[in-house]
């Protein structure tokens, strides 16, 4: 039956249903429930209806839409200038991003349209732009050495430590498809309470390149680094990095753990930002330059650096409760390592202050165009069209 009949047949139905009785009405709306798959509650509003009802096929394209095609088109420009961030985050960092953004279509009422959205909102406008498929993570970790795997205890898994300076360190491959040879390595660094992360970049994977790393790191971190926990691979297994970080070389050492072997989950905070940090920025291909070892520290020491840790929110588990088969998880809202650090009873008020000078002049924008800047001049400095192999190119 063609929607034109089944207007029709409405009509008919809702002419006789206006005069008549009580049983015959029943009868109408049974009829039209039967032959039409409708719910009874369904006949009865297009039978009570103040005029004759005119069926749409489909949900129709006459519906108020609460956010303008201007609105959507701005969102989505400023999803791929803030770095491709989640709905959720996106949403929690655009109060941040917007009184930097400058385009001549985003006006008040589209930057308030934008402020109103909520996370769903932004998911589904983003949806089709978010479809691709993700590319494999690269590995290279190799087991340590027996005698340094006794001497370094396997972390505690009981609680999560809530002081800033608890930090995970991980180790990033930038091989492309052959792990032969020398080429790039990122060391990670992520505090496990406030999320503040730290990448540096290095020739090979040996113990004096890693240990370089660390206490580079170290220096740049806003707040004293009072534990480290890492994996099993010998990169960081070894005397060079347990000599300077555990035993007597400082003045005052300190305590270092290690998940258990096979286990990469052990090191979650860090794990999870493979991708987010270092994969979305320098991609899957090889770097196998020693010089572009320098270009990808001057990334991440200046712009890198700040923009995630003072202007990209991220989320934290909360708590984890299994019910049944199933794992509940309740999630922080998205709040950046920034605010995180002010907001921590931990950290001197001197230390709060100094972050707070370093974060007023900074504007999001420029700190991506100059990012993006430099990794252009990186890829053609490496011969490559594009170095980002992944989601989305800078």
């Amino acid at each position: 039956m063609s929607i034109t009949a089944v207007r029709e047949y409405v009509a008919l139905l809702w002419n006789e249903y206006q005069g008549a009785k009580r049983k015959r009405r029943s009868e109408i709306l049974s009829e039209l429930s039967h032959n039409l798959k409708r719910h009874r509650k369904s006949a009865i509003r297009l039978m009570s209806a103040p005029c004759v009802p005119r069926l749409q096929r489909g949900k129709g394209s006459g519906g108020r839409q609460e956010y303008s095609v201007q609105s959507r088109a701005v969102l989505k420009v400023l999803w791929k200038e803030m770095g491709y961030l989640g709905s959720i985050r996106l949403k929690a960092a655009l109060p941040e991003w917007l009184p930097f953004f400058e385009s001549p279509i985003c006006d008040d009422t589209i930057r308030a349209e934008l402020l109103k959205m909520s996370a769903a909102t932004i998911e589904r406008t983003l949806k089709a732009d978010k479809a691709a498929l993700r590319r494999r993570l690269n590995t290279g970790t190799k087991r340590a050495k027996s005698r340094h795997l006794t001497v370094v205890p396997i972390k505690n898994f009981t609680e999560t430590p809530t002081e800033p300076g608890h930090c995970e360190v991980d180790c990033v491959a930038h091989c492309g498809d052959s792990m032969s040879g020398t080429f790039a390595w990122t060391v990670t660094l992520t505090d496990i309470a406030t999320g503040h992360t730290e990448c540096e970049a290095i020739w090979g994977k040996n113990g004096y390149e890693v240990r370089q790393a660390l206490m580079e790191m170290e220096q740049r971190l806003p707040f004293a680094m009072v534990g480290l926990y890492f994996d099993n691979g010998c990169e960081f297994m070894n005397d060079e990095v347990i000599k300077r970080f555990a035993t007597g070389h400082r003045e005052k050492p300190i305590p270092v753990f290690r998940g258990r072997p096979y286990r990469s989950n052990d090191q979650p905070y860090v794990e999870q930002k493979n991708y987010t940090h270092v994969r979305s920025t320098f991609g899957y291909e090889r770097i196998d330059f020693k010089l572009a070892v320098q270009l990808m520290n001057n990334v991440y020491r200046r712009e890198w650096r700040i923009l995630h840790n003072h202007f990209y929110p991220q989320l934290k588990l909360v708590s984890k409760i299994r019910i049944g088969s199933k794992i509940k998880r309740v999630m922080s809202s998205p709040i950046t390592p920034y605010a995180r650090i002010l907001d921590s009873t931990s950290i001197t008020a001197d230390a709060k202050a100094a972050l707070s000078r370093d974060h007023q002049p900074q504007n999001p924008f420029r700190l991506r165009q100059t990012m993006r800047k430099k990794l252009k001049d990186f890829r053609l400095y490496c011969g490559k069209d594009t170095l980002f192999c992944g989601k989305y190119a800078i």
